[in-house]
């Protein structure tokens, strides 16, 4: 695209657009729902591979069949148009079919996480009103202990094992299933077989698009506050299946996808139950994933693609297991979710290189009420060690000052805001919420306030510097950005990882001590001394007012159960040291 004079701010200037094609930035919206996308994208594929289970293929023709299936059951159950029906599911096949077969018929998944607690869920389900759930059998002790508490009427049980190859099957339940509580005999208690028989008989008619129309809750991660259901819809859902089929490099009809996030996050649900169909993968498919293991799927399966939090990758560099196998099948390995620092993205990128592979490891920055990424390393051009890339070419970023709402120029720290196709629709039934995040500026457009610190080059590159929550203010009064220290402390050679959080002040006064989680590499002995030599090498690379003020050793850091540290258990955890 042909370069034009820059004004100095990048709402006016979108810098970014420049590393994109007339093709994509003209290409219309879709007016779909998802299911009619993946659809579109594969009624020429039917024949060709879309799941992986345990082994077990599933074609995209066997695929929409049971779909279709899922969609008349649910039909069976009288599920209407518009109604929240809640999902307390695993990455397996049967997530897939009624995710889709409920877009089909109209209907919104309300995706709850079920390793959550069982009240947890209760208030999900009771707040989307749903008398119809579905869950994976090995959580079913969890709906037990609530159901009474909700207006529940159809509780359908999905076994984990259902769509196991059969000798698979009768080994899990031989062994783990045996644990696995049988549903009660209960009328409103059936398994997934016995409610896909309800609507064998039916015909089926596909709801028609709607503009706006919802199509699933997502919970946002509550990893800096109180967890809302973003409210997403068809059109922001296919949105980012059409950006990223322009803005993703290499993804290619038949290659393999392997699955490991989970669909009751945006992350998951786009990029692992969406993206996957409309590029014609083959999706391989792992319910309950263990980091540890990332390794060893990763050689099992020889993914082409893969989508992951920071972690997952370093822990690939970092394992024993892989030896001087090749990774020269890996084409698009992306990270989001979880800030990378720059040092452990050079790692990831060294070790991707020894171990052949010819690509580096791609970035994504983005929330749930975006609809997961908001901008991607699109080109080489893009992909800056440190960065999160360019914003994709549907939406909109600039940089605000969070005390007056100002726009600022560029290369200057402020709140990220984004606005653009794939934004939510608001958190459900909950309008005061939705209007701290979701404001209309003076501009004209409604553009959704991150909580996030970060500057835009003018070549439209960003990066985050921190969330606003978690800036530590010193007893002294003096800011001090945590994400700043953990990539200085990072890179001293005998720290593996490290997180800082604020801790309360044993003085009783103001302000926090900003205090880094120290865990140490192999070989190292974890010392005052050594605690000594980090903070004179921060001291070296850090304004003095801008290191930590106190450092603690810690076997391991603290991980949500998507991965992304849980700086939240730190904080408890530093609370219990005053």
């Amino acid at each position: 695209m042909e370069e034009k004079k820059l004004t100095g701010y990048a709402s006016i200037d979108k810098p970014w657009l420049k590393y994109y094609s007339k093709e994509a930035i003209s290409a219309p919206l879709p007016e779909c729902t998802i299911y009619e996308y993946i659809w579109n994208c594969n009624k020429n594929n039917l024949e060709k591979p879309a799941l992986k289970y345990f082994g077990k293929g599933t074609t995209y023709a066997q695929m929409f069949s049971r779909i279709d299936d899922a969609a008349k059951a649910f039909s069976a159950l009288n599920v209407q148009k518009g109604e929240l029906v809640s999902m307390c599911m695993l990455t397996m096949p049967e997530t897939i079919y009624s995710i889709y077969g409920l877009n089909k018929i109209g209907a919104v998944c309300n995706l709850i996480e079920p390793r959550t607690n069982a009240e947890l869920i209760k208030d999900r389900i009771n707040a989307a009103g749903s008398r119809v759930l579905i869950v994976v059998d090995v959580f079913l002790s969890k709906i037990l202990q609530i159901v009474d508490k909700t207006k529940l009427e159809h509780i359908i049980v999905v076994p984990l094992a259902q769509s196991m190859p059969i000798h698979t099957r009768i080994g899990f339940k031989l062994t783990k299933g045996r644990k696995i509580p049988h549903i009660p005999a209960e009328q409103r208690f059936e398994y997934w077989s016995v409610f896909l028989a309800k609507g064998k008989r039916l015909k089926l008619a596909s709801t028609p698009y709607v503009k706006n129309a919802p199509a699933a809750i997502i919970y946002t991660g509550g990893t800096t506050g109180i967890s809302k259901g973003a409210l997403l819809s068809n059109d922001s859902l296919t949105a980012m299946a059409l950006q990223s089929i322009y803005d993703a490099p290499r993804l290619y009809e038949g290659e393999r996808f392997l699955e490991i996030m989970p669909p009751f996050i945006a992350y998951g649900l786009v990029f692992g139950f969406f993206i996957p169909f409309c590029a014609s993968l083959e999706n391989t498919l792992i319910p309950i994933f263990e980091p540890k293991k990332f390794a060893e799927l990763v050689l099992k399966h020889k993914p082409n693609h893969v989508v992951g939090v920071p972690a997952f990758f370093e822990s690939l560099a970092n394992s024993a297991e892989v030896g001087n196998q090749k990774l020269d099948f890996l084409m698009c390995a992306i990270t989001g979710g979880d800030r990378l620092l720059a040092s452990t993205e050079d790692h990831i990128n060294k070790f991707f290189a020894d171990h052949g592979c010819k690509y580096t490891i791609l970035k994504g920055y983005g929330m749930t009420e975006m609809g997961s990424a908001a901008t991607f390393t699109a080109t080489d051009e893009s992909n800056i060690p440190g960065s999160v890339g360019i914003p994709t070419h549907l939406t909109e970023v600039k940089v605000i000052d969070h005390e007056t709402g100002e726009e600022l120029g560029y290369n200057v720290q402020g709140e990220l805001c984004m606005t653009g196709s794939t934004m939510m629709l608001g958190y459900y039934q909950n309008d005061s919420e939705t209007n701290k995040v979701m404001r209309k500026h003076p501009d004209g457009k409604t553009w959704i306030h991150t909580g996030d610190i970060g500057y835009m080059t003018e070549d439209g590159v960003i990066y985050i510097v921190d969330r606003i929550k978690r800036m530590v203010i010193r007893p002294d009064g003096h800011n001090v950005w945590p994400s700043v220290i953990e990539e200085v402390v990072t890179r001293h050679p005998s720290v593996k990882e490290c997180a800082v959080v604020g801790m309360p002040n044993p003085t009783n006064k103001n302000g926090k001590i900003p205090t880094a989680f120290i865990v140490v590499e192999d070989g190292y002995e974890a010392t005052d001394k050594l605690i000594e030599d980090i903070d004179r090498f921060s001291k070296v690379h850090l304004p003095e007012r801008d290191v930590a003020m106190a450092y603690r050793y810690i076997d391991k850091l603290p991980l949500t159960l998507v991965g992304k540290v849980d700086y939240r258990a730190l904080e408890k955890e530093a609370e219990q040291l005053r």
